[in-house]
């Protein structure tokens, strides 16, 4: 499994863009230009055609000095501000693998930081636990933020209980200007308070990704003999023999997700289901370059 900071990984980044649906507020004070790109007429700078981009943006005569493909990119009026949401409820310790779900959510936070620092875009850090919110990292740009997030995220251990959509809605309370919302959670709690929460973010006007992180034990419940099963939050405990209720398990992990998924798309937001066995650079960077895909062909 490579981890957030595999160079390969990184070299696959830095090839992306994490961009807002819609032009998000934060206009860039002084001579200071937004690193948000867009359709404006002014240019911004050269980077290496990625398949996707817009083909009327290369640059031919550069590519006919340097024999690369290279695309001319403009600016936009505003600058984006990604806001990390990580849940880190005591759930999240769960893991079948070498790693825990809170292990692989950290990573995900780690790799989208690095990609808001290399677009020189400014990034938050918010950690819930739970129903309640237990940091907020301050929206910035630069190396040296970004090393505090990455110096949060291996300090964090995961505790807490209650509802994750309720430390999103606790941790909304601090975002003071319109961004891109990248909430990190295995959303094991009420799909409606999770519609909820996003319904206020998205009367706040935030763009919404919803990442879900599971174990792939909690999609297959691949037991098979008598088990007992511990709560990590709360101090419950079951004696099972699973193969009497696995079938009625998956359908109602089924139904939870659907519900779920259908809750949070219905407002126009993106949500991914990543099982934490899927190395990070196929999870991870192909949903951002399905996202690209889809918010390039809304802008035909």
């Amino acid at each position: 499994m490579p981890r957030a900071s595999d160079p390969k990984l990184l070299a696959r980044l830095a090839r992306l863009e994490l961009r807002a649906r819609t032009a998000v507020e934060g206009m860039v004070g002084g001579n200071h230009r937004s690193s948000a790109f867009g359709a404006s007429s002014t240019f911004a700078q050269h980077r290496e055609y990625v398949p996707g981009d817009d083909i009327r943006h290369l640059d031919w005569k550069l590519i006919a000095r340097t024999e690369r493909n290279i695309v001319r990119q403009y600016e936009e009026e505003t600058d984006l501000t990604g806001f990390v949401v990580l849940d880190a409820s005591a759930s999240m310790k769960f893991g079948s693998l070498d790693w825990s779900k809170h292990d692989y959510a950290t990573w995900i936070a780690a790799g989208l930081a690095h990609l808001l620092n290399i677009q020189g875009d400014k990034s938050a850090l918010a950690i819930t636990r739970g129903a309640e919110m237990q940091s907020f990292l301050p929206p910035r740009r630069g190396d040296a933020h970004f090393r505090t997030m990455i110096e949060q995220l291996e300090e964090l251990q995961p505790d807490g209980e209650g509802d994750p959509a309720l430390g999103l809605e606790a941790a909304l309370a601090h975002m003071d200007r319109r961004g891109l919302v990248i909430w990190i959670s295995d959303c094991l709690g009420d799909p409606e308070a999770a519609r909820r929460a996003a319904s206020q973010l998205r009367h706040d006007r935030h763009d919404l990704i919803t990442l879900r992180i599971l174990d792939p034990a909690e999609i297959d419940f691949p037991y098979g003999r008598h088990t007992r099963f511990e709560a990590l939050e709360g101090l419950d405990h079951l004696l099972l023999e699973p193969r009497a209720v696995r079938d009625a398990y998956l359908a109602e992990f089924e139904a939870h997700g659907a519900e779920l998924r259908r809750g949070l798309r219905a407002l126009r937001t993106d949500f991914r289901r990543l099982p934490t066995h899927q190395p990070l650079d196929v999870g991870l960077t192909g949903f951002l370059d399905a996202r690209a895909a889809r918010l390039r062909r809304s802008r035909a």
